[in-house]
């Protein structure tokens, strides 16, 4: 039997997520090879594909040809396998991911000359990495997965470029991953000063088509063993993996936002674990999810021993007596801008531009929380104070018992007003969406507010550090809103000098603020993923949430069996959410994908589908 070629459809339908033979014509046998872009005629339209594989027919009758052959073969079979994968773990379909795997295709660039593989550059010196546990086994072993807790006063960017450059130096490439392309600039520099800059290929969505489409032909001729960039460079098509590292995983922009809604953490883990490489996630905080790993026995605990931890303390300071002065900002806060001032700048962090709300008892000060699952309590339309998580009243403080809240919120704009007038004379600077970001600032006196991700860099450090309205963050309705307090806050401690004192205006006995108190971030993940399982949360649970209409919804979940919570009428529609327990959730996630393509074919209401959605339970 003549062979075939079997091509993916690129189409939203998910009832097509299959591979479709066709038949090669005689003209097209050697340019169709698997990783190529084809046109076929399918259901009568002309439409783009991939083909990923050739093979013997099963079908005895008459197929149609391929049309036509765009490109050479960009698609590694190790890629495609990967994309596979991803499309099942997310409950989604093949040529949903694939769009993120390859850039578009620029046939101007196909004419410029192949480059040539890359000879292996000189081993460098992973000293960096001398108190991090096990960490220097890890990066030289050829497998396996580390937990990274980055203290703050370490350079994590030069980290990251000494481990790079020391896996291809083994003759293996390297990915890293970052949040943004201001971390893709620094992470760039840091790895400059190591290696060879022709070395290193740049994946970010800053670069125009043709730069990001020459650059994936580079990388798949193994001419740059080093990649850098930010999500969606975790499909960078390496000729052999040896390190994946994926930096503060916890970042909300690691998640691909459009379907099917992949996260680059869990893509790395997938690419890394089927081919034998290393995969390193790491941040200034553990996220719950990559403590999971430590407790499944997956992944290897890097963080400073014990006795280097105790030697490099961070200082940082909460309020012992909140309810002695409940201003928005204390004299203590005042005390410590005024002492940093004397030899530099001092940074004031605030939880964003505009307000972000949520509610305060007015008896001891303490965020609301819901009482059943932890989640983050807001006021409904109707006034009712309601856990925007799973939707149950809440209306009595744990702390106190009082019935009396208020609502929290500030910005930066009113930040700044209220220091220029507390230190009238020294230069207030902000740093921020809507006044524009400072990438640095000199070190000298000024005040600088900023909010999370906008802090400028200055030489040396800041002299100090006041972060306020913290409550604002803890009082999200989001279920990792503790988790992403904790992140920001250890971010904007990070770019403080080794003296510097940080006060955060907040209780010292609000869990979140005892870690940094403490310099235990570990304990903190550990505790956030304990209060997770017991909600039946992810990471703990694999969760699978529902919006759409409510008619929609609620036909949906009558073809499925399994735990529901829901559904329930949020502001974005109908939404339901599925769980399982992460061990157990491979029928889950197969069930859910039969269902969509059932519900596609038959024609019915679109159900949005999206498995552990980063921002769960907020609004």
């Amino acid at each position: 039997m003549a062979e075939v070629a079997r091509v993916a459809i690129e189409t939203p339908l998910p009832h097509l997520d299959r591979l479709f033979d066709f038949a090669i014509p005689e003209e097209l046998d050697s340019s169709a090879l698997p990783g190529c872009r084809v046109k076929v005629r399918f259901h009568g339209r002309q439409v783009a594909g991939w083909l990923i594989e050739r093979g013997e027919g099963e079908f005895s009758g008459a197929l149609q040809p391929l049309l036509k052959v765009a490109g050479p073969p960009v698609l590694t079979a190790e890629v495609a396998a990967l994309c596979r994968r991803v499309a099942d773990r997310y409950a989604g379909s093949l040529t949903d991911v694939l769009r993120f795997a390859v850039p578009a295709r620029v046939a101007a660039v196909e004419k410029q000359p192949t480059p040539q593989a890359a000879d292996p550059p000189d081993a460098v010196d992973l000293a960096g990495w001398s108190d991090y546990g096990d960490a220097h086994s890890f990066l030289n072993g050829r497998s396996g997965a580390g937990s990274w807790i980055c203290h703050p006063r370490d350079d994590p960017f030069a980290m990251l470029a000494a481990a790079a450059v020391n896996a291809a130096a083994r003759g293996r490439a390297a990915v890293l991953v970052v949040p943004d392309a201001r971390d893709v600039r620094v992470l760039h520099a840091a790895c400059t000063e190591l290696v060879d800059p022709a070395l290193i290929a740049v994946v970010s969505g800053e670069a125009s088509n043709r730069m990001r489409y020459k650059t994936h032909l580079s990388i798949l001729a193994g001419a740059q063993p080093i990649v850098i960039g930010t999500r969606s460079a975790v499909f960078a098509p390496v000729p052999d993996l040896g390190l994946i590292a994926v930096w503060d995983d916890g970042d909300d922009i690691l998640a691909e936002p459009q379907t099917p809604g992949w996260h680059a953490r869990e893509v790395a883990a997938l690419r890394a674990w089927e081919h034998q490489g290393l995969v390193l996630v790491g941040g200034f905080v553990r996220t719950a999810a990559t403590a999971q790993w430590l407790v499944d026995g997956n992944a290897a605990d890097l963080r400073l021993v014990r006795e280097t931890a105790r030697d490099r303390r961070f200082r940082v300071d909460a309020l012992h007596e909140p309810e002695a002065d409940r201003r928005r900002l204390p004299s203590r806060g005042f005390s410590v801008l005024r002492t940093g001032l004397e030899t530099g700048p001092v940074l004031v962090q605030v939880p964003r531009v505009g307000g972000a709300t949520g509610l305060l008892c007015t008896s001891c000060g303490y965020v609301l929380r819901c009482a059943k699952c932890g989640g983050g309590v807001r006021a409904d339309r109707s006034g009712q104070p309601r856990c925007r998580l799973c939707h149950a009243a809440a209306d009595v403080c744990n702390e106190c018992g009082e019935h009396e809240f208020v609502g929290v919120g500030s910005g930066s704009g009113r930040s700044t007003e209220e220091l220029q007038q507390a230190f009238p004379g020294t230069p207030v600077l902000r740093s921020d969406a809507d006044s524009g970001v400072l990438d640095e600032v000199d070190a000298q006196a000024a005040i600088v507010v900023a909010t999370p991700g906008s802090e400028p860099r200055v030489d040396g450090g800041y002299r100090a550090l006041l972060i306020l309205d913290t409550e604002v963050l803890l009082a999200r309705s989001a279920l990792r809103a503790r988790e992403e307090a904790a992140r920001r806050w250890m971010a904007a401690i990070a770019l403080t000098a080794p003296d510097a004192t940080t006060l955060v205006v907040a209780p010292q006995d609000v869990p979140v603020v005892q870690a940094l108190v403490r310099n235990d971030l570990g304990a903190l993940a550990e505790a956030e993923l304990a209060d997770r399982a017991e909600a039946h949360m992810p990471p703990a649970y694999r969760c699978v949430r529902l919006r759409g209409e409510r008619e929609a919804v609620d036909a949906w979940l009558a073809d499925y069996s399994g735990d529901v919570l829901g559904p329930l009428d949020t502001m974005q529609g109908s939404e339901a959410l599925l769980l399982a327990p992460h061990r157990q959730s491979g029928p889950m996630l197969r069930r859910v994908q039969q269902i969509q393509g059932q519900r596609s074919k038959a024609g019915q209401p679109v159900v949005e589908v999206r498995v552990d959605p980063v921002n769960l339970g907020d609004v």
